[in-house]
């Protein structure tokens, strides 16, 4: 549920449990609900985005089918873990927000760290990362980091290792030739 966010004075969307998308010419509101969506999800946004005329702004999402993660966050905060998730933010034109995860007041941060593991928004250039090199080995390990983090943490140590030896080598090469110097003189 969207209200007083830009020219949306109250919607209420209801998304599949899958993959949605969301299409229209230009200037049909795709953005402003894109904007709300991130909002919820605990995204920066300013009093800017408040209805013209209006004092707050809000967004509510409500979630089913909650994933585990989830569940152990709510429980570590120590928030009410019902079968239904509700996540709301108020944004005053003060600046100041108000989330609420099952109607319990969170910081934003908190807000951010349950959404992070209910859903994606992609848009239409989010393709470009992955022509980016330097992002290749975080998109690997964002992947299957839990299948590589083990592996790639036994390889640090195994390169940590062979540059300790690889410097005591030097050294007692070093060491080695001094001594061959010293006699020689």
């Amino acid at each position: 549920a969207i209200e007083n966010i830009a020219v949306i004075e109250k919607v209420v969307i209801e998304f599949g449990d899958k993959f949605n998308v969301l299409t229209g010419e230009t200037g049909a509101g795709k953005s402003i609900i894109i904007d709300s969506l991130n909002a919820v999800l605990g995204a920066k946004t300013t009093r800017e985005i408040i209805r013209t005329g209006c004092e707050k702004a809000s967004v509510v999402a409500e979630f089913s089918d909650i994933p585990n993660e989830v569940s152990v966050l709510l429980d570590e905060y120590g928030i009410d873990n019902d079968e239904v998730l509700i996540l709301q933010r108020v944004i005053n034109a003060d600046g100041k927000n108000v989330c609420r995860v099952n109607g319990c007041p969170v910081n934003l941060s908190v807000l951010k760290e349950i959404s992070h593991h209910l859903f994606n928004i992609h848009g239409q250039h989010d393709t470009q990362t992955l022509l980016n090199i330097k992002k290749h080995s975080q998109i690997v390990d964002e992947f299957a980091s839990e299948l590589i983090f083990p592996v790639k943490e036994k390889v640090k140590e195994a390169y940590r290792t062979y540059t300790t030896y690889k410097k005591e080598l030097v050294l007692a090469s070093e060491k080695e030739k001094s001594q061959e110097r010293d006699i020689a003189l």
